[in-house]
C-alpha cells in the first residue's frame, strides 16, 4: 500500500509548482503587454478566435464565401454581396442587432446602415438554419492598409442545396426593396476611371420644364412606349436601348431635360466624361459596369472626339461670343469614334437592358455623320430658344401665375419673343430678381427690349444709344 503512494507528489511540491507557473504567467503577461504593440495583440487575438471557432464548427458544415468584389483586374462590385448586405441590414435593424454602423453621406437625406466587423446573424429559410458571419480582413497594398470585407454563410452540408434558392430569394427581395424605395443616383468618374455615385435629387420634372407642350408630350409618350416594349425588342433582335440627341444653343435646357427624363423614368444617370477615359478598353469596362434601367449621358459630344477646336463658332470664327462649346485643352483621351459607336449600336450595345443613351451638343453641324446615321440616335430633339408657351410655364413656376391666366404684359412679351433670341436660363435669372409678378414681368420686358435694340444696333439700325434707353423707360 505504501509503495503505491510513493509516486504521488506531495502537497508542498504541488503548491511550489503552482507558484512557479503563476509567476511565469504574470511575467509573461507583463512582457506581452509591454513589448507587443496593441495592433499585433489584436491580430493574434483575432486569429486565435477564428481558430477556436473553426475547431468548434461541425465537420459536416459547408461555408460559402461572398466577397465584396470579384477577382477581375478591375475589381468589379459583387451584386450578390451588395444584395446580402442590404438584406442583412434590414433584418438586423428589425431584430435589434448588437452592432451596426450608421452614416449620412454628404448631400444625402437618409441614413445609411452598414454591418460592423464580426457581426453574426442566424437566419432561417425553408426550415433550415443558416449562420451569417461578416468579416473584414486587412491586406497591405502599396504601403496602405486595404480592408476587404466578405460574408461567410454557414449551413449543414446536407442542406447546402437550399443555398441557390436562398440567394435567389435575397436577390429578388433586394430588387423589390430598391424598386419600392427607389433612390436615384448620379454616377461620375473618379481619377481612377471608376464610377462614384451620389444621391440624385434634382427637382426638375416635365411639368416644370419650359418647353413647348407638344414636344414634352412627344418625349414622354416615346419614353413610355420604350419601357413597355421589352418583348418587342427581343422579338425583332434589337438591344433594348434608345438614343436621344439633344442639340441647341447653350442655356436652352438640355441638362434640365435630362433631369426630367431621369425623374420620369426613375433611372440612374451615368455622366460619362470621355475626356477622362484613356482608351477604348477602359471605356468598355466602364460601360459594362453600368446598371440596367439607367441613362448614359455624354455632354458636348462634339468636344470629346478630337475636333480641331471647340471654341469655334459655326461660321468658323473664334471670337468671345458666348455661343461656343467648352474645350478640354489638356485632354489625354484616346477614345476612338468606332469604340464609342460599338456601345451605341454595335455588339457591345446588347450588354444590358432598358437603357437610354443621350448625347448633347451645341452645334449639331459639327458632329461626325456617323453619329447621325439611323439606328444610333433614334430621336433628335432641337432645344430651341424660349418661345411663348415655354415662357408661360416659367411664369407659372416662378411667379405662380396660373397657366390659363392672360397677364396684360404677355402680349408685349410674345411680340418681343418674335424679334429676339433669348434662352430659358436668361429669363429664369430675370424672374428671380423680383418677388412680385408685375415687377418681374416688367424686368423681362426691359430685358427683351434691350436685346432687341442691341440686335438692331449691331446691324446699324440705331444711331443713338440714348434712344434705346428712352424706349426702355416708356
Amino acid at each position: 500500500m505504501m509503495n503505491s503512494l510513493t509516486g504521488i507528489p506531495s502537497v508542498a511540491s504541488i503548491f511550489s509548482a503552482y507558484a512557479t507557473l503563476s509567476t511565469f504567467i504574470t511575467l509573461f503577461h507583463q512582457a506581452y503587454i509591454q513589448f507587443i504593440p496593441e495592433r499585433v495583440r489584436d491580430y493574434i487575438a483575432e486569429k486565435l478566435e477564428q481558430w477556436f471557432n473553426n475547431s468548434r464548427a461541425s465537420p459536416s458544415s459547408f461555408t460559402l464565401v461572398i466577397e465584396q468584389s470579384d477577382d477581375t483586374p478591375y475589381r468589379d462590385n459583387n451584386q450578390v454581396f451588395e444584395a446580402c448586405e442590404r438584406y442583412l441590414c434590414n433584418k438586423l435593424i428589425s431584430k435589434f442587432a448588437s452592432r451596426l454602423k450608421v452614416s449620412r453621406p454628404n448631400a444625402d437625406v437618409s441614413l445609411k446602415f452598414k454591418l460592423a466587423q464580426g457581426e453574426q446573424f442566424t437566419d432561417t429559410f425553408e426550415g433550415k438554419e443558416l449562420v451569417w458571419h461578416y468579416i473584414i480582413s486587412s491586406k497591405e497594398n502599396t504601403n496602405q492598409q486595404e480592408e476587404k470585407p466578405h460574408f461567410e454563410l454557414v449551413i449543414e452540408d446536407k442542406y447546402k442545396e437550399v443555398l441557390n434558392s436562398y440567394l435567389h430569394y435575397i436577390l429578388k427581395l433586394n430588387d423589390e426593396m430598391q424598386e419600392n424605395a427607389k433612390e436615384l443616383n448620379l454616377h461620375t468618374l473618379t481619377i481612377y476611371s471608376d464610377w462614384h455615385s451620389v444621391e440624385f435629387k434634382h427637382p426638375f420634372t416635365f411639368d416644370s420644364l419650359a418647353m413647348d407642350p407638344e414636344v414634352k408630350k412627344y418625349i414622354t409618350d416615346d419614353l413610355d412606349h420604350f419601357v413597355k416594349r421589352k418583348d418587342f425588342y427581343k422579338k425583332v433582335g434589337k438591344a433594348w436601348k434608345r438614343g436621344y440627341l439633344l442639340y441647341g444653343p447653350p442655356g436652352t435646357g438640355k441638362s434640365s431635360l435630362i433631369a426630367a427624363m431621369a425623374n420620369f423614368l426613375k433611372f440612374d444617370i451615368y455622366d460619362l466624361q470621355l475626356g477622362q477615359v484613356e482608351n477604348d478598353a477602359i471605356l468598355r469596362n466602364l460601360m459594362l459596369r453600368t446598371s440596367n434601367k439607367s441613362m448614359l449621358v455624354v455632354e458636348d459630344i462634339d468636344c470629346t472626339l478630337g475636333l480641331p477646336s471647340c471654341r469655334e463658332n459655326l461660321d468658323g470664327s473664334s471670337d468671345n461670343n458666348e455661343d461656343y462649346v467648352r474645350v478640354n485643352e489638356h485632354q489625354t483621351s484616346k477614345i476612338s469614334l468606332s469604340g464609342l459607336l460599338n456601345f451605341v449600336d454595335g455588339l457591345w450595345s446588347s450588354c444590358g437592358d432598358e437603357r437610354i443613351i443621350i448625347f448633347t451638343t451645341n452645334h449639331k453641324a459639327k458632329l461626325d455623320p456617323a453619329l447621325l446615321r439611323p439606328g444610333r440616335m433614334d430621336v433628335h430633339i432641337h432645344m430651341s430658344y424660349l418661345t411663348m408657351p415655354g415662357f408661360i410655364i416659367l411664369a407659372s413656376n416662378y411667379l405662380e401665375i396660373a397657366l390659363n391666366d392672360e397677364h396684360p404684359l404677355f402680349g408685349e412679351i410674345e411680340t418681343l419673343f418674335q424679334t429676339v433670341n433669348v434662352t430659358a436660363a436668361e429669363i429664369s435669372e430675370e424672374l428671380l430678381r423680383a418677388d412680385d409678378a408685375e415687377t418681374a414681368l416688367r424686368g423681362v420686358v426691359q430685358l427683351l427690349k434691350k436685346k432687341h435694340f442691341e440686335r438692331k444696333e449691331s446691324k446699324g439700325e440705331c444711331k443713338e444709344l440714348e434712344v434705346i434707353y428712352n424706349l426702355m423707360d416708356t
